[in-house]
């Protein structure tokens, strides 16, 4: 666990709850030493209490706004392994990312487009 991985995705602002929830936990896997973060997608099935095709749309919209880089990996034996994640500590996203009409897109993310193209809007520092 990374007390720093946890700061910043407490901190991480524009997020619907469920993706926070979803980035939290990731941040809660972080190890700080290794920078990796490496949990199953079962283990965030249960531990964000949701649907796996939830919890991957969750993770979709976190890495449009560049807060989580998913990598997939390999079992050893040709098969799938548990994918490896990367969280962008210096990402901070502000208010702006949420459409001030109140409505939002499916996954929360206002400036997000149709082909969910990176958003434009995400600050860092």
């Amino acid at each position: 666990m990374s007390g720093l991985a946890l700061i910043w995705a407490a901190n991480v602002k524009g997020l619907k709850p469920a993706a926070k929830i979803v980035l939290i936990q990731l941040a809660d896997f972080h190890n700080k030493e290794t920078g990796q973060c490496n949990p199953s997608a079962q283990w965030l099935v249960d531990e964000c209490k949701m649907g796996r095709a939830t919890l991957f749309r969750h993770m979709t919209t976190l890495e449009v706004c560049g807060l989580v880089t998913r990598h997939a990996r390999g079992d050893g034996d040709g098969g799938r392994g548990s994918n490896q994640y990367e969280l962008h500590l210096d990402i901070t996203l502000g208010r702006s990312l949420r459409s001030k009409g109140g409505g939002s897109g499916p996954n929360g993310v206002a400036s997000q487009n149709e082909m969910g193209e990176k958003v434009s809007r995400v600050r860092r520092g």
